[in-house]
């Protein structure tokens, strides 16, 4: 498989499909951030989507394409708390599933406790667990697209994981 500034660079280039397999890679990592604001699935994925195109129609801006991850997630972010300054209350109506989104909704609904959580983390710790755990980037991968030492991701990482573990305990606690 390409590599992400691969797949930035051909779809820069104007090759479509190129842009697809950005999309496929981080569309999981842009609904948690934008549900992670939003608490509401459906508006996450409208959001992640609305930031997608977004992304799609400024790609030419993007000076690193080995950026694209904490790129993306940052358009995602700015769409979510836009949205949620938008959104009016609304009675609760039964939800409805939308055929094959059903998979990440149980994952977001089986790990809300963390996805809330995560929220709470400083951005520059909750990107690079996103990117790591829920993207399955490599250390190095994520250090090249932030454009930091490898050891400082880790550190990160290693920092959230652990104020991530203390927020955790407390909710369980509470």
């Amino acid at each position: 498989m390409p590599s992400t500034k691969e797949l930035v660079n051909s779809a820069k280039a104007g090759e479509k499909s190129a842009f697809g397999q950005l999309v496929r890679l981080y569309e999981r990592a842009a609904i948690i951030v934008a549900y992670s604001i939003l608490h509401d699935y459906h508006t996450a994925q409208d959001v992640s989507q609305d930031a997608f195109l977004n992304a799609y129609a400024n790609l030419q801006q993007l000076r690193d394409p080995s950026s694209f991850g904490p790129w993306i997630l940052q358009i995602v972010r700015r769409h979510a708390l836009s949205a949620k300054t938008a959104i009016r209350p609304e009675p609760i109506v039964a939800d409805i599933v939308v055929p094959g989104a059903g998979q990440a909704k149980d994952w977001i609904q089986e790990y809300e406790g963390v996805i809330e959580q995560l929220a709470r983390l400083p951005e520059h710790e909750r990107i690079v667990v996103v990117l790591r755990y829920v993207e399955g980037h490599s250390v190095q991968e994520i250090a090249e697209a932030i454009g930091k030492p490898a050891e400082t991701i880790r550190k990160q990482i290693f920092r959230a994981i652990q104020r991530l573990r203390l927020l955790l305990k407390k909710e369980v606690l509470s």
